[in-house]
């Protein structure tokens, strides 16, 4: 085999990889929050403050349905290495008002919108992953990367979402 031919398979590899994270997201999110008393949902850690489990949830939708993650691929599928916005995600919490989002309609809409970018990242032609937009934050990234990104940011709020849901179980 070429190093060539192994370069493609090992890009493969990591796209059927990515494609499979990013599928993931939903049902992990799914199982969270069909498992959450309401009570819970407005939980948040007098520590660490930050946001609620609702507020969480919502932003996730929010990224997802909201064009943000969609206008990222989209830019970076057809146009020469656009310049890629940031979140702004305090901003869109406020603006969206996710601290008054149902939580299952949320992942509703995270779940349609997320499959639908699966969808269309499926399709694409294995050199579409390799094309890059530029981050103001982290550079140059490649589509695989930009994918690769939004599965580990899934995660990562998966992970708050059961540690604050832990303490909220056993707040008084």
């Amino acid at each position: 085999m070429a190093s060539s031919d192994r370069g493609a398979a090992a890009g493969a590899a990591d796209i059927r990889t990515a494609l499979g994270d990013l599928a993931a997201g939903p049902p992990a999110l799914g199982r969270i929050v069909y498992h959450t008393p309401d009570p819970a949902w407005d939980y948040r850690d007098p520590e660490g403050g930050g946001w609620t489990p609702r507020e969480i949830v919502a932003h996730l939708a929010d990224l997802e349905f909201n064009l943000h993650w969609p206008a990222r691929v989209a830019r970076i599928l057809y146009e020469d290495e656009p310049e890629l916005c940031p979140a702004e995600a305090d901003w869109r919490a406020l603006e969206h008002r996710h601290r008054h989002q149902d939580p299952r309609v949320a992942l509703g809409a995270y779940t349609l919108a997320r499959r639908h970018l699966v969808a269309v990242l499926a399709v694409a032609p294995a050199a579409a992953w390799e094309r890059t937009g530029i981050h103001p934050e982290s550079g140059r990234r490649t589509l695989l990367q930009v994918a690769q990104g939004f599965a580990r940011h899934d995660r990562r709020h998966c992970e708050r979402l059961r540690a604050l849901l832990a303490a909220a179980t056993q707040a008084p």
